[in-house]
């Protein structure tokens, strides 16, 4: 789901303090989720333009997204403020319960440059319409290891499987940064895309004291090795736990919930197809404060990369949709999918996590 562009390199001597991440540079766009509401009786002005005219059928599509009381228009409302009173209002609905992760807006362009990020494929014969969702940048720590512990010791296996149920459905809607995350991110900003200690040490060569490289082993070994692998729970199990009315049992049914909308290939849009990562997360599942000095450490290195590189942004994912009603409904519904396994991994990082106020 990711593309890469992290900046990649061997040696690390000395840890810097953490900078604000330097997203992509993006056009003014609307925020979606943060407009004043207008009433209906649609009038729509100013379509003496191409784009205006453009406009105007993604406002006829958009209103069908809404009921009739839900939108407050006036004679001098645009078509494009349609567009945004229309998606807010949806987005809002179908995410309001959103309690820990982090918050997002939509933002809508006729042209998929605003975005701010170069693209790999070639633009279809099909006119296009483009939706980005861009992070809110309230991106929460989430502490997990005292949950975690209490889920294995009442289940050996369910703590295994909520983290790695909160890491499937992160990278279909929109990723959470893990100690396995982290690891992934290791490998782009120290070792050269290796995983192994020997093939890192062959690659940085001789001349380097100990201490001076930060090693794939080392890193793991900060963590338990729940946090990287061990034996899932089968749904029949899950299924049995969730009969209880506890903790266990609650987090039970919602991975369950999780593993439903995966076997549906459910998915938020990401970057496929464009030059870009995001540099936000949907979360930090860090671990207790005293035990997140590795993880901090990477967390600060790999926001100190992204300076470097103008691939990173605010925008999660890129929906391009066409003029046409089967194109609006089909993305339509994806989305609104989409939306309700953000929202159930919203629950689980609840059941699993205890937000740090720091």
């Amino acid at each position: 789901m990711r593309q890469s562009n992290s900046a990649t390199h061997s040696v690390v001597k000395k840890h810097k303090p953490r900078r604000l991440p330097v997203a992509a540079t993006i056009r003014a766009t609307d925020n979606f989720l943060s407009l004043p509401s207008f009433s209906k009786q649609v009038t729509v002005k100013s379509l003496s333009t191409e784009e205006d005219q453009s406009w105007l059928k993604v406002a006829k599509l958009c209103v069908n997204l809404v009921s009739d009381d839900e939108l407050e228009i006036s004679k001098s409302t645009t078509a494009r403020q349609i567009v945004s009173q229309a998606l807010a209002v949806w987005a809002s609905k179908h995410c309001a319960n959103t309690k820990v992760l982090d918050s997002f807006s939509l933002a809508a362009s006729l042209d998929r440059e605003v975005y701010g990020l170069e693209y790999c494929d070639k633009p279809s014969g099909t006119p296009m319409w483009f939706i980005g969702v861009n992070s809110e940048q309230t991106v929460p720590y989430l502490n997990v290891k005292n949950k975690i512990d209490t889920l294995e010791q009442a289940y050996p296996g369910l703590g295994r499987t909520a983290i790695a149920y909160a890491e499937r459905a992160g990278y279909r809607t929109f990723a959470i940064f893990s100690p396995s995350m982290g690891f992934y991110h290791g490998q782009n900003i120290y070792w050269c895309g290796m995983e192994d200690d020997e093939d890192v040490l062959k690659e940085v060569g001789e001349g380097y004291e100990e201490g001076e490289i930060l090693l794939p082993s080392q890193y793991k070994a900060a963590f338990p090795d729940i946090y990287f692998s061990g034996a899932l729970l089968e749904r029949h199990e899950l299924q049995e736990i969730a009969l209880a009315e506890t903790d266990a049992g609650n987090t039970a049914k919602v991975i369950l919930s999780i593993m439903d909308l995966i076997d549906q290939d459910v998915r938020l849009p990401d970057l496929s197809g464009y030059e870009g990562e995001s540099v936000y997360f949907s979360a930090y599942m860090a671990l207790s404060a005293e035990h997140n000095t590795m993880f901090n450490r990477v967390l600060d290195d790999f926001y100190q990369s992204t300076a470097e590189y103008e691939q990173f942004t605010i925008t999660y994912g890129i929906a391009e949709i066409s003029f046409e009603a089967t194109s609006f409904c089909s993305w339509r519904d994806e989305m609104e999918k989409g939306f309700s396994l953000y929202q159930k991994l919203d629950h689980l990082m609840q059941l699993i996590g205890e937000v740090d106020h720091q």
